[in-house]
């Protein structure tokens, strides 16, 4: 009896040719996709072809692959066996949290590499990159092979739409990466993002670059590029796209990186807390997220907003010194 199997097993080996084998492929895939991928397969495979190929065996393969039993009906529990349940997935790495764990930083070490990395691929790419392999030399794995290329898509404001500036993304998506709740990763970003926002930038003074005192500093005003590189070309006299603008986008992506480590490392100690809101921002969204319930954010508002209605409210002085936007204030 056992020499009978054996015998009827060699015999069913010898049918699966190659071309035995792509239909029965095939009719996994059908199985998986329905008609659509019935019609298009069939196009390939002429009836003399497949006949021929795959016999009576085979055939009935390729059918119940399509989800179809002999006799036309369709196969539900054929397609639901493919489906996963629940209890088959993989449990959640308990461990996963741990495998991102940020650690102390140099920030002047990370401000230099920042600024030397944004020749490579823009802000964003030069701020990520900079503190990424900072850590992978203090730890190894998981950050020697995070792919950093990646981040290069937050140059000129995301693909240069000038929208968010890539420092400023850089930033958020190192918070983001290291920091899980989500109060305390908010706070993290809005501390950073105010500090943007109302600092005189770029203070970073590049060692091999003569000119780094007498470098032109603007206040933002906006964390969107396009404003914040608008302004600081209005008040240097250089175009955009300059050269000049360029190397002031380098050291202000060192700014943002040194900032962002400070932030991290004061966060390993205790939770950051926001300082606020400047004024400005907190008397428009007094109404604007008040009384009129319109409006989503918390930027500076007359960075775009600058000509208003006749019949709108005096808004308090948007570069006045406040406790959210003063830059001067501790993490």
């Amino acid at each position: 009896m056992g020499k009978q199997k054996a015998s009827d097993l060699a015999a069913g080996l010898s049918i699966i040719t190659p071309a035995v084998a792509e239909l029965v492929a095939i009719g996994a895939a059908v199985g998986a996709n329905g008609e659509p991928c019935f019609k298009k397969s069939m196009k390939e495979f002429s009836r003399r072809q497949l006949l021929h190929s795959v016999g009576l065996t085979a055939s009935t393969s390729f059918l119940v692959g399509c989800g179809q039993t002999l006799d036309g009906s369709a196969s539900q529990r054929a397609a639901a066996s493919a489906e996963p349940s629940q209890k088959d997935l993989p449990a959640p790495n308990s461990n996963s949290r741990n495998q991102w764990r940020y650690v102390q930083l140099d920030a002047v070490a990370v401000a230099a590499e920042a600024y030397r990395r944004v020749s490579d691929g823009g802000c964003m790419y030069g701020l990520f990159a900079s503190i990424i392999t900072a850590l992978a030399a203090k730890q190894g794995e998981p950050y020697r092979s995070f792919p950093l290329h990646m981040m290069k898509y937050g140059a000129g404001g995301v693909g240069n739409w000038g929208s968010l500036c890539g420092a400023a993304n850089g930033g958020a998506a190192i918070i983001g990466l290291f920091e899980q709740d989500k109060q305390r990763r908010e706070n993290l970003i809005a501390q950073l993002f105010s500090w943007y926002e109302a600092t005189e930038l770029p203070s970073d003074q590049p060692k091999a670059v003569k000119d780094s005192e007498a470098f032109p500093k603007t206040v933002a005003g906006s964390v969107l590029c396009h404003v914040s590189v608008g302004n600081w070309c209005k008040a240097s006299g250089d175009e955009i796209g300059s050269p000049e603008m360029k190397e002031r986008c380098r050291r202000l992506t060192a700014d943002v990186a040194a900032k962002t480590v400070e932030l991290l490392n004061a966060n390993l100690h205790e939770p950051c807390k926001f300082a606020g809101l400047s004024s400005e921002v907190q008397s428009c969204l007094s109404c604007h997220q008040g009384e009129l319930h319109d409006t989503l954010g918390k930027m500076r508002c007359n960075s775009c907003h600058q000509q208003l209605s006749t019949n709108h409210p005096q808004v308090p002085n948007a570069h006045a010194a406040s406790s959210g936007n003063s830059g001067d204030s501790k993490p």
